[in-house]
Formats: C-alpha cells, sequence, structure tokens
C-alpha cells in the first residue's frame, strides 16, 4: 500500500509538471514586451522572440546614448554644446551625430531645403523646445553652406541651432533593430513616439500596425499597415494635429516653414512615410513632406518612389491619399 507522503510527493511532481507546461504554454503563445519612457514619450518592444534581460540593458544604453547625443532638451547634450560653439571653428563630433546630420543634410538638398533641421532657435522662440536662457536672434546670410561636416568634424559658418527632433526618434528605432538582428531577434515590431519598425512575423502572422484618425486620436484607427510580403518596414507619421497651440487667435505648429521661418499652412491632417530599409530616412521624409503639403508631397514622393499616404479633410470627410509606390508595395 502506498504511503502517505509517497503519494504527497507523486502529487507535488505532478503539480510541478503542470506549472512548467503552463509556463511553457504561455511563453510559446505570449509575445516579449518591453517599454519604457524617453525622449518625452514611451517607448514599446513586442517580440515573438525572447528578449533576455541583457539585451534590454543594450537597449536603453542605446536610447540613452542616442538622448545624451541628440536631445535639445538637454543643456548638455552633444547637439546642444555643439550649438553653443563659436563659428567657423572645427569641431569635433561623435560617429553618430554625423550620421544624424549628414542624412538630414542630403535629405535637405533633395527637397530644395524644405527639410531643414537648422531651425532650432526658430522653435525654441515659438515655445516647442527650450531656449536655456539663450539670446535667440538668428542673423543669417545666404550662404549656400551654413555648415561643412567631414571625417566627424564640423564647422559652422551661420548662428543657428540644429535640431534633430525631426529624425533622431527614427535613428533610434534603426539602432535598436539592427542590435536585436545582429542578436538573431529578428521577429519584432517597435515604437518610439510612433516611428516603428515591424520585422519578421509575430508568430506566423504579419504584424499589423493601426494608422490613428487624426480627428480622434485616442485609439481610433483609420487604416492598418501588414508586412506581408516584406521582412521590413519602417513606418514614420507627422502632422500637427497633436502638437500646436493658438496665440492672439492663430494657430501656431510645431513644424517650422523654412522659407518663411513660421509654422507651415496646414493642407492635411497627417502624414505617413514608409521605408523598407531605414526608418531614419522615414522619419525625415515624413518631416519633409509635413512641410510640402500634399499636392507638392505628393508630386515629390511619386517622383523619388517614396511610399506615402496623406489624410486629408475632404468636404468634411477623411480621405486618404497614397503614392504610387505605396499602391506598389501592397501594403
Amino acid at each position: 500500500m502506498l504511503s502517505r507522503q509517497f503519494i504527497s510527493k507523486i502529487f507535488a511532481f505532478a503539480i510541478g509538471l503542470l506549472c512548467v507546461y503552463t509556463a511553457y504554454e504561455f511563453n510559446s503563445k505570449s509575445n516579449t514586451v518591453l517599454n519604457g519612457s524617453i525622449y518625452g514619450t514611451s517607448w514599446n518592444i513586442t517580440s515573438s522572440d525572447y528578449i533576455a534581460d541583457h539585451h534590454l540593458t543594450k537597449i536603453k544604453e542605446i536610447l540613452n546614448s542616442i538622448d545624451y547625443i541628440a536631445s535639445n532638451y538637454k543643456d548638455d547634450s552633444e547637439v546642444a554644446h555643439i550649438n553653443k560653439k563659436p563659428l567657423n571653428t572645427k569641431l569635433k563630433i561623435s560617429s553618430d551625430l554625423e550620421f544624424l546630420i549628414s542624412t538630414a543634410n542630403t535629405i535637405s538638398k533633395q527637397t530644395n531645403g524644405l527639410y531643414d533641421i537648422t531651425l532650432g532657435k526658430i522653435s525654441a522662440s515659438k515655445g516647442f523646445a527650450p531656449n536655456f536662457d539663450e539670446d535667440l536672434t538668428t542673423n543669417l546670410s545666404q550662404l549656400d553652406n551654413k555648415f561643412d561636416i567631414e571625417n566627424n568634424n564640423l564647422i559652422k559658418y551661420e548662428d543657428f541651432w540644429f535640431d534633430l527632433s525631426s529624425i533622431a526618434k527614427g535613428y533610434a528605432v534603426q539602432k535598436i533593430h539592427d542590435y536585436l538582428k545582429k542578436q538573431n531577434l529578428n521577429n519584432h515590431l517597435i515604437d518610439i513616439g510612433g516611428e516603428i519598425i515591424i520585422s519578421g512575423m509575430n508568430r506566423g502572422d504579419p504584424w499589423k500596425v493601426g494608422i490613428q484618425n487624426p480627428d480622434k486620436p485616442n485609439n481610433n484607427i483609420i487604416t492598418t499597415i501588414s508586412n506581408r510580403d516584406l521582412p521590413f518596414i519602417a513606418i514614420a507619421t507627422s502632422g500637427e494635429y497633436r502638437n500646436y497651440r493658438y496665440v492672439n487667435g492663430e494657430i501656431i505648429t510645431h513644424t517650422i516653414n523654412p522659407n518663411t521661418n513660421k509654422s507651415i499652412d496646414i493642407t492635411h491632417k497627417s502624414i505617413t512615410v514608409i521605408s523598407i530599409n531605414s526608418a531614419t530616412r522615414a522619419d525625415a521624409y515624413a518631416t519633409a513632406l509635413n512641410v510640402m503639403g500634399y499636392k507638392e508631397g505628393m508630386k515629390f514622393a511619386n517622383k523619388y518612389e517614396i511610399p506615402a499616404m496623406y489624410i486629408i479633410n475632404n468636404n468634411d470627410e477623411l480621405k486618404l491619399i497614397k503614392s504610387q509606390k505605396w499602391y506598389d508595395l501592397q501594403l
């Protein structure tokens, strides 16, 4: 006859096996979810791969590193130090900052200056960035080059502040994606304040990302994007529906037209740009097309084969206008 002690051991062993099985089933059907706050917004990573704690540590290092390179809210960030330096002086800069400024400069030239990262003083003067009690007067001559950059050296020729807010979050998303890929963690969705990468699959299914209805931004989805046939998609959305204020009855928005140094004319509700290789460039292009407005922006997107989607108000109804490349990718 079995003893009570033996039966108790068998029962405990069975319960243990059940717990292990339950944990296995849970983890095989659930995703790793990581999140936090950075850059004045939130970040989230969802992965069908298991992301261990040491990877989380590295991810936070990447986020904080870019914050201390590109933030215009930190008085001790690298870009803040560069902004304070005297003109016509060769300055040594990090490889990350050189990449950000060089990429932005390339897109600025491509857009005939409508994408411009040198408007930091103007943005601060309108209350969309801190001024650090500095003089915000800008005395810009019409030089062809406001600065030169090469081999980790930068020389400023005009008195401006760099503002990398239109490209830094995309760069951070890209850096985290590149790190995860190197660790063979291929299946993930990364979101930093609306700058997104979807990579691989979500347990055999495509990832799906909802695009907000700009008239009802609280989790109201107007359309979705899926990576059915694409291993990588970067998604960036820009618009004035969140970051604006009224001054003497006039709408002041956070995006500046470099031709007028004033807030852009609002011709659309939002613009979403897709890239199949770079979240950094998607982030910058979204701002550029936001400045252009939907008519000129759509011409530009079709000319350079950029997947882009504007949401506009058409007779009090929202309408989605997509570039040809958007249709080609069957998003």
